[in-house]
C-alpha cells in the first residue's frame, strides 16, 4: 500500500518556534518565581531583622541597668547600718566584713567609702591589679586596702592599712597628708543635696587617677556613703556584648563625651598641661561615629544608614534609671553581619528555583519533541 503524505499545513507552527515559546515560558516562570522568593525573603528578613536588634538593644540596656543595680541596693542597705554614727577607727574597721562583702559580691565595684561632714574618710578597696599593689607599694601578702582619714584629730591624720584576704592586719603605715577631703569631691556634694541614690558623671578618681562614675547617696547625718566604678569595668560589660565582629557600642552622656567603649584607651584624650580629658564620639577616629554625630548627640532613634559603603542598623536611646545622669547608648550594626544567615538563606532559595527552572529545560524540550512527532505521526497514518 503506497504511502501517504499529509499535506502540509502552512498554519502549523515549526517544532524551533513551539520549543522556543515553552522554553521562554518556564524560564519566565522561573526567574518570576525566584524574584517573588527573593522579595518574599528580603521582606522577612527586614522583619526579622528589626525584632533582633530590638532584643539585643533591650538586652544591652538590661544589663547595663544590672551593673549598676546590686551595688545601688547594697548602698541602701549599708546606708542603714551603724557605720555612719561611727567616731572611731576601730568602730569603723568592725564593719569592714560588711564592706568586703559588698565588694566580692560585685566585682565591677575597685572601691567602696564613707564620707563624713567632719571631713573623715574610709574606703575599702581590693588590690585586684598589679598597678594597683604597685601605686601603694602593698605588701606581698595584702589583699586589702583601708584608707582612713581622721580630720578630727588636732592635725589631720591619715593611715593605710594593708589586709590580707581574712581581714587579718599585716600592715598600718602613717602616710603625709595630701589634702584630700571628701567634702570637696563631686560625689559627696550631689549626695548630700539628695534625697536619693546619685550616680555621676565621669571624672578622674583622687587615689587612682582613673577615670570613672561613682554611686552614692545620703546616710546619716550629713554623711555619705559611696563606691567607685571605672569606667574600663564599663566598657568591659560593653565588650561582653559584641554582636557582630564590626558592632560599634558605646555610652556617651549628653555632649557626646564617651563614657564607655569597646577599646577604652580610644577614649581618653591627653588635653593641655598634660591632663586627661574624655573624647567626644565625632574624635575616636570613625568616621561612621563622626558621621552620626552630625545629627546630634540627644538622639533617640532605630534606623538605617548607608556609611562606609555599607548599611547600618543604627539604635540610639537613653539609659532610663532612676539617678542617672543624662547618658545615652548607641548601637551600631552592619546589616549584612547581623543578617548574614539569612542572606545565605535567601541566595540558597533563589539559586535552587533558578537551577529547578534549568533542569526541567530538557524535560520539557524532549516532552515537546515526543508530543511533535507522535501528532505529526498521527496525521501521516491516520486510523481508519
Amino acid at each position: 500500500m503506497p504511502k501517504v503524505t499529509a499535506p502540509h499545513h502552512r498554519n502549523e507552527p515549526p517544532l524551533w518556534a513551539m520549543l522556543l515559546l515553552s522554553t521562554t515560558l518556564l524560564l519566565v516562570l522561573g526567574v518570576g518565581q525566584a524574584i517573588f522568593q527573593y522579595q518574599q525573603h528580603s521582606r522577612v528578613i527586614l522583619s526579622t531583622g528589626d525584632a533582633l536588634f530590638q532584643r539585643i538593644t533591650q538586652q544591652v540596656e538590661q544589663d547595663l541597668v544590672n551593673l549598676f543595680r546590686p551595688p545601688i541596693q547594697a548602698l541602701n542597705l549599708l546606708a542603714l547600718t551603724e557605720l555612719p554614727d561611727t567616731q572611731t577607727i576601730d568602730a569603723r574597721l568592725s564593719h569592714l566584713p560588711k564592706l568586703a562583702r559588698i565588694l566580692e559580691d560585685n566585682p565591677q565595684l575597685n572601691s567602696l567609702y564613707q564620707g563624713w561632714s567632719t571631713g573623715d574618710y574610709l574606703m575599702l578597696r581590693p588590690l585586684k591589679t598589679a598597678a594597683l599593689r604597685n601605686r601603694f607599694d602593698a605588701p606581698e601578702q595584702a589583699f586589702w586596702m583601708v584608707w582612713h582619714i581622721d580630720a578630727t584629730a588636732e592635725k589631720r591624720q591619715i593611715q593605710h592599712l594593708f589586709l590580707d584576704q581574712q581581714l587579718t592586719l599585716i600592715e598600718r603605715r602613717r602616710v603625709a597628708d595630701d589634702g584630700f577631703d571628701p567634702r570637696s569631691r563631686p560625689w559627696y556634694a550631689l549626695a548630700r543635696d539628695s534625697e536619693a541614690q546619685i550616680i555621676t558623671t565621669p571624672y578622674i578618681f583622687f587615689s587612682t587617677s582613673e577615670f570613672g562614675t561613682t554611686l552614692a547617696r545620703p546616710a546619716g547625718r550629713d554623711t555619705v556613703i559611696g563606691a567607685d566604678l571605672t569606667l574600663t569595668q564599663l566598657s568591659n560589660t560593653l565588650n561582653t556584648q559584641q554582636i557582630t565582629p564590626s558592632t560599634e557600642l558605646l555610652m556617651y552622656d549628653g555632649s557626646g563625651v564617651v563614657i564607655a567603649y569597646q577599646d577604652i584607651y580610644r577614649i581618653l584624650n591627653p588635653a593641655h598641661g598634660g591632663s586627661l580629658r574624655l573624647k567626644r564620639f565625632n574624635e575616636l577616629g570613625s568616621t561612621l561615629l563622626a558621621r552620626l554625630a552630625e545629627d546630634g548627640y540627644q538622639q533617640e532613634r532605630r534606623t538605617s544608614l548607608r556609611l562606609e559603603g555599607a548599611h547600618w542598623i543604627i539604635s540610639q536611646s537613653r539609659i532610663d534609671m532612676q539617678g542617672i545622669p543624662d547618658i545615652f547608648m548607641a548601637i551600631l550594626i552592619p546589616e549584612a553581619e547581623l543578617l548574614e544567615e539569612a542572606y545565605r538563606i535567601r541566595r540558597q532559595s533563589v539559586w535552587f528555583t533558578l537551577l529547578a527552572s534549568l533542569v526541567l529545560l530538557p524535560v520539557l524540550w524532549l516532552s515537546a519533541r515526543g508530543l511533535f512527532r507522535l501528532n505529526r505521526k498521527r496525521t501521516i497514518y491516520p486510523q481508519n
